[in-house]
């Protein structure tokens, strides 16, 4: 099934906001402009929120309060500004959406903040690897919503391989192949597609850093949020090394991550 199929079913999932799929065309399109893109953004007053909320959270140390959605696109940048907005066409940052698979928003943001805390340490952009952290299961949304009863099924298996397997069986790929093809249908960064695609662990090694990031940053964040199919500690030894980091880093890793969930947990309740 094609990335265009897999990206029209997600924009129609409830909610349905046109301004997402807007504003993800106008990131796509080189000679559009962050005057366009505010513009589009603006007309949903629930999506410009969330960019200038982000643009405001202590990952961006603006100077001053950031108060316009053209100041927030401009500080954010436009691959930020497409994950919110990929976000936004499936509720991804909407607690109260019954929109995926049980414990799948908590997870999401957790694999969000772990992998931005991971990305600073390195040397990356942690607002990149905020994005697809919290974008890494879209394809979980996608089966899911396709067949419930099907994924559920997959989900009750005792492994990761045998979840793949079961995926693989029901809808002729598994969820992380499901979101990459949703991504690189909306044009995203190579980067962006070969971490959600690769994020499952020990599925092979991403050639780019960001893949990497995601993978360590999805360890930690089962240790706070564990989710069906994936082991607690087992591997992030073995990630952290990807990233030349060691078991002496990994106290502090998970400290920041939980200072970050923590300061998350309360915008997200203030909003």
């Amino acid at each position: 099934m094609s990335g265009a199929r897999f990206s029209e079913e997600l924009l129609r999932m409830p909610p349905q906001p046109a301004t997402a799929e807007l504003v993800l065309r106008l990131v796509a399109d080189p000679t559009s402009t962050a005057l366009q893109l505010s513009r589009a953004v603006e007309t949903d007053p629930a999506l410009a929120a969330r960019v200038i909320r982000l643009a405001n959270s202590p990952y961006y140390g603006a100077p001053r309060r950031v108060a316009s959605a053209q100041h927030a696109i401009v500080l954010l940048g436009r691959d930020t500004v497409r994950g919110i907005a990929a976000s936004a066409a499936c509720s991804l940052l909407d607690t109260r959406a019954d929109f995926g698979p049980d414990g799948f928003f908590r997870h999401a943001l957790a694999c969000a903040a772990a992998s931005s805390v991971v990305a600073m340490r390195v040397g990356l952009s942690p607002a990149d690897a905020f994005s697809a952290g919290l974008l890494h299961d879209l394809g979980a949304i996608l089966l899911h919503h396709r067949d419930p009863e099907a994924f559920a099924n997959a989900q009750r298996q005792r492994s990761m391989s045998e979840i793949v397997a079961a995926e693989l069986k029901a809808f002729g790929m598994t969820h992380a192949q499901a979101g990459a093809a949703a991504l690189e249908a909306w044009g995203f960064p190579s980067a962006f597609v070969e971490a959600v695609a690769l994020h499952q662990h020990g599925v092979e090694d991403p050639v780019f850093a960001l893949g990497r990031v995601v993978q360590v940053g999805e360890a930690l964040s089962l240790e706070f949020e564990p989710f069906a199919g994936y082991p607690r500690e087992s591997h992030v030894l073995a990630l952290l090394r990807t990233l030349r980091l060691g078991a002496s880093d990994l106290d502090s890793l998970r400290a920041e991550t939980e200072r970050v969930l923590e300061r998350l947990a309360d915008q997200l309740e203030a909003a």
